[in-house]
């Protein structure tokens, strides 16, 4: 039987002995985005479990390219996963969950649970049915991020992101994304839900405290900038793997 996704990662960070996702991020100046994608991958694999890909890589490259760039990842033990935060309807989800998992060869794709339960619920089983997990967008790092996820909802009486939080939950998501600059709120559902893996980017260049975040709680940390820009990516990568094993020895 094929593991869940959840399941596949998890083999990936205890191997590498890594709980870094590499924000694969490549910078618009880049005159050849595949070569440095390529580049960075050989170049860090050893240190890291996964790789995410959002827009910076695949509006530049053709489906074919994302496909073998999925395929160098898993040639290196690393599981990826499709950051375009899905928020559709049902059948247009579907669409692209068979172009992601079943055309370019995703692992995992993450969704906005602003879709609503049943939509979660049937993205989850959709990716399942590929073999791809769902990772669910809980909270995000970005400074304005409170102007929505941190809405009070009057008829329920709570903030959004604790709604999305349940949604998540309900719909056996195989994770979800909280801001490494939103450490409380990590605290609170490592706490809460001490079975949901909490996948956290926003370290390093947007201000999230690498070691507060795994002391709260933080499963994965996704790092983009901090290795892609770095004069020496693998040095980086390895330097952020050292600091947050030497966080976990200390909890």
């Amino acid at each position: 039987m094929t593991r869940l996704f959840r399941e596949r990662i998890s083999l990936a960070a205890a191997q590498k002995k890594s709980s870094v996702i590499l924000a694969l991020d490549v910078p618009p100046s880049a005159a050849d985005p595949l070569k440095l994608a390529e580049e960075m991958i050989s170049a860090v694999h050893e240190n890291i479990c996964a790789i995410k890909i959002n827009f910076h890589l695949m509006l530049p490259l053709s489906g074919s390219e994302v496909a073998h760039v999925n395929r160098l990842a898993h040639s290196h033990g690393l599981q990826t996963i499709a950051d375009i935060k899905l928020n559709d309807i049902e059948n247009t989800n579907d669409v692209a969950v068979d172009h992601l998992a079943g055309r370019m060869g995703f692992d995992a794709v993450i969704a906005n649970p602003f879709i609503g339960q049943a939509a979660l619920a049937s993205l989850v089983r959709k990716a399942r049915s590929t073999g791809a997990g769902v990772i669910a967008l809980v909270y995000m790092s970005n400074p304005g991020a409170a102007e929505g996820f941190g809405l009070a909802v009057a008829s329920r009486k709570k903030k959004l992101y604790r709604i999305f939080l349940e949604r998540a939950s309900r719909a056996d998501a195989d994770g979800v994304v909280v801001g490494a600059t939103r450490p409380a709120i990590i605290k609170e559902i490592a706490r809460e839900s001490p079975e949901i893996k909490i996948y956290s980017p926003g370290v390093g260049s947007q201000g999230g405290d690498l070691e507060r975040a795994i002391r709260n709680g933080s499963s994965y940390l996704i790092v983009g900038r901090s290795i892609v820009e770095a004069k020496d990516p693998a040095r980086a990568a390895r330097e952020i793997k050292e600091r947050i094993l030497q966080v976990r020895l200390k909890k």
